[in-house]
C-alpha cells in the first residue's frame, strides 16, 4: 500500500469512527469538477487531494544505525523526511442548510483533532499530523484557484493538511560484519643464559640482538 493511499484510507476511518458515526454519509476522493458535481450522489463528504508538498523546514540530516536480532549493524538508514498532503474537504448535499449542518460538524473535528493514528499495516516513525491550513494574510488561498481550475462554483471548503513522516530506504554495509575473532599465543624460545661465578655480583651483559622472552600473541582470521 502506497503512503497516499495508507493516507485516505486513515482519514475515512477517522472520520466515520468520529463526526460521521451516526451521519448517513458517503465518504469519496473524486475531483469534484462540472461533471462530477452535476451526477453526485446524495449527502456525501469529498476529500479532494490537491496537493504533495515536502516541509523543508522540518528536514533533519544523520542518520541511524540498523541492527539484527544479534546486534550486528547490518545497514543505515537516513532521516526521514516529512511531506504535507493538502485536501479539499467539502460537503455536498440536497440542501445548503445540510451542508452547512455537516460541514459545521466537520469543523470542530478538525479543531479538536491535532493527529491521525496510523494503521498497523504500514511503518511511519510517527503519527500523522492533521491541522487546517494557515494562509497567510494578502496569500491567495489555494481553494480559490481550485474551483476556477476545476470549472466548478465556488463552495464552503476545509483545507486540510496531513503531514506524514517518510523514511528514505536504508543501505546495507559495505562489507560483511566481523562476527568475531580467534586469538592464538605461542612463547617465543629464549637464549640459554650464561654461567656466572657465585658470589661476583656481576650479572653478564645480555648479547647484542637477543631480548627478553616475552609472549606473542597473534591474531587468526
Amino acid at each position: 500500500m502506497s503512503i497516499v493511499h495508507h493516507v485516505d484510507q486513515t482519514l475515512e476511518r477517522e472520520l466515520r469512527q468520529g463526526p460521521l458515526r451516526a451521519v448517513n454519509a458517503e465518504v469519496v476522493f473524486d475531483t469534484p469538477n462540472s461533471d462530477w458535481a452535476a451526477r453526485r450522489p446524495g449527502l456525501c463528504v469529498n476529500l479532494f487531494l490537491h496537493s504533495v508538498e515536502e516541509d523543508v523546514a522540518h528536514r533533519q540530516s544523520g542518520g541511524a544505525s540498523v541492527v539484527d536480532e544479534q546486534g550486528v549493524v547490518i545497514g543505515y538508514n537516513g532521516p526521514s523526511r516529512f511531506f504535507r498532503l493538502g485536501y479539499a474537504l467539502t460537503v455536498w448535499g440536497h440542501s445548503p442548510r445540510d451542508e452547512h449542518s455537516l460541514l459545521g460538524t466537520l469543523l470542530q473535528w478538525c479543531v479538536a483533532t491535532d493527529s491521525l493514528v496510523p494503521d498497523p499495516g504500514i511503518t511511519l516513525d510517527g503519527p500523522l499530523a492533521l491541522r487546517l491550513r494557515d494562509v497567510p494574510e494578502g496569500v491567495e488561498a489555494p481553494s480559490v484557484r481550485l474551483w476556477s481550475g476545476l470549472g466548478t462554483p465556488a463552495r464552503p471548503v476545509l483545507d486540510l493538511t496531513v503531514t506524514v513522516p517518510v523514511t528514505p530506504p536504508g543501505r546495507g554495509v559495505a562489507t560483511e560484519p566481523v562476527r568475531g575473532m580467534n586469538l592464538r599465543a605461542r612463547r617465543l624460545d629464549a637464549p640459554r643464559p650464561t654461567q656466572t661465578p657465585q658470589g661476583s655480583g656481576h650479572h653478564p651483559a645480555r648479547p647484542h640482538g637477543t631480548t627478553r622472552p616475552r609472549r606473542n600473541v597473534e591474531e587468526i582470521s
